[in-house]
């Protein structure tokens, strides 16, 4: 079902019979009428948030500050109501642009460019913020608009959403974390939050954004000094809505200092960390010159939380391919950093090809590449309503790849017919040739703004497809030198491994890395 017509539908829904109706038809779309269906006793036991407790595990995760995060993760049967209710709840909530998470399409990166190049940012987040949200609060957001349900629907939805906990000593109905609908939810209550705190922002002069709990402002003079006007504003709005400020990770971070937002660095670009490539780039190493057992010794001395609560040993392997996924998802796939690491580690593990294999050639946003060629690509879904892609040229038709992501994007602009919203999306993603053995693949992928795209506009539309490929490749992986300042390699990585790779023998490795 689109977002309209379940909005469509969810305005018929005056009785918890109509609600379970609603959660099927959603349901039975997704699954293409092949899953069973909801059925009303199930609906009527998960509705109390005294009974539904029963149907959470719960377990504690380490924060990386100290102390614990409590995950409660709703079992099967639940989990499929809260799933489909997540869609319901979906379909009613447009998100502005300076929220960034829990948002389709949008991600820490999102969140992050809002503030690179500003002088200050001061970061803070919401105290408990997942309990701090109550079912009475929930109820009463979702008989406001752009919901309008009635007290049962509103009671029904609320009470599956929320279950029984015990917070400091009291026993409360609050939205649990871990739960599928819980995310939407806390963005819905929140945006009376946001729009003040956007308001806050206007009046002072600054950018803000929210990623869940976490709430970032900057600007290019400093408003945040302790206990000024801006800072006490900012606390009368929060307590106002019922949040607190969690004061130890409330911080303004200067223009003399790194800054960071959500883990990133914003100071001229969006990136990650150095230390973040060091870690990936020493551990190959160490996986290259000295094997895997070795590497993996290193690994879990530095990624085993000191607070680990499972007996089981971390996956090298896959820890590894999560922080380079994360650090393609910073840096975009046409960085070289990525590129060189991701071809590391696939040599390393066996892994199958990809575009990390492939030799970038021609790099176009969509516009510029329609423009060149004097057609339109074509996005055309299929009898399952999937958006595919394709260009003619020279009589020919070509395909063009997209991912998840961008099938997303183009459902959501295509479906409302917005052809605003298309025209950004055209200069907002670019077109990719990549080759590979003797052969080559067109994508669509996300444009990073602060990648140079260095269009190469001097071929003619002939040469796109048929011609040999001439633009520059990809460099190659440098070769390593052996020695530096009177240092063997290996006498600096056993130093290196032996200072837990400390910044001093960091800069060292790196000045042998670099001749």
């Amino acid at each position: 079902m689109t977002k309209e017509a379940i909005v469509a539908a969810a305005a018929k829904v005056k009785s918890t019979h109509d609600l379970l109706i609603l959660l099927n038809k959603i349901k039975m779309d997704d699954l293409g009428g092949k899953g069973y269906p909801f059925i009303m006793p199930h609906l009527n036991y998960f509705i109390h948030p005294a009974r539904n407790k029963k149907s959470y595990k719960e377990f504690r995760i380490p924060k990386k500050s100290g102390g614990f995060r409590v995950i409660s993760a709703p079992k099967n049967m639940l989990k499929s109501f809260l799933t489909y209710t997540n869609k319901l709840l979906q379909a009613f909530y447009e998100g502005p642009e300076y929220v960034t998470g829990f948002v389709p399409e949008k991600s820490v990166v999102d969140n992050a460019e809002r503030h690179v190049g500003m002088n200050y940012v001061f970061n803070t987040d919401l105290k408990d913020f997942f309990p701090s949200i109550t079912k009475s609060r929930v109820w009463a957001t979702l008989k406001r608009p752009p919901f309008n349900f009635n007290d049962t629907v509103a009671d029904a939805i609320a009470g599956i959403c929320c279950t029984e906990m015990v917070i400091d000593g009291e026993t409360r109905w609050v939205l649990p974390q871990g739960s599928p609908a819980s995310p939407i939810l806390t963005n819905i209550v929140c945006r009376n939050l946001d729009r003040m705190l956007h308001k806050l922002a206007k009046k002072y002069n600054l950018r803000y954004s929210r990623y869940a709990d976490d709430i970032t402002f900057s600007s290019n003079r400093n408003v945040f000094h302790k206990n000024g006007d801006f800072q006490k504003e900012l606390i009368k709005i929060i307590s106002s809505q019922n949040f607190s400020i969690n004061e130890k990770k409330t911080r303004v971070q200067n223009k003399n200092q790194r800054h960071e937002v959500t883990g990133l660095v914003v100071s001229d670009r969006v990136n990650v960390t150095r230390e973040y490539v060091r870690g990936l780039d020493n551990l190959l190493y160490i996986w290259e010159k000295h094997g895997e057992a070795d590497a993996y010794a290193k690994f879990l001395a530095h990624y085993t939380p000191k607070q680990n609560l499972h007996p089981h040993k971390p996956n090298m392997r896959v820890v590894i391919q999560g922080k380079l996924l994360y650090l393609k998802m910073v840096k975009g796939a046409d960085n070289e950093v990525w590129r060189r690491l991701q071809r590391r580690f696939n040599k390393l593990s066996g892994a199958k090809p990809s575009t990390v294999e492939a030799t970038l050639k021609y790099k176009y946003t969509i516009a510029d590449f329609e423009k060149k060629i004097g057609q339109t690509l074509a996005f055309e879904p299929n009898i399952d309503g999937v958006i595919f892609c394709s260009f003619n040229l020279n009589g020919k038709k070509t395909s063009v790849t997209l991912s998840q992501y961008v099938r997303t994007r183009l459902s959501n602009i295509l479906v409302k017919n917005d052809a605003a919203a298309l025209e950004k999306f055209k200069t907002s993603y670019m077109l990719v040739f990549y080759e590979h053995d003797n052969s080559g693949f067109w994508r669509i992928e996300r444009k990073r703004t602060w990648v140079k795209t260095n269009l190469a506009d001097l071929i003619d539309t002939s040469s796109l497809v048929e011609a040999p490929l001439s633009a520059a490749a990809i460099p190659e992986e440098r070769e390593e030198s052996t020695n530096t300042a009177g240092k063997s390699t290996d006498e600096v990585l056993a130093a290196l491994v032996e200072s837990d790779f400390d910044l001093k023998t960091l800069d060292e490795w790196d000045k042998i890395k670099s001749n």
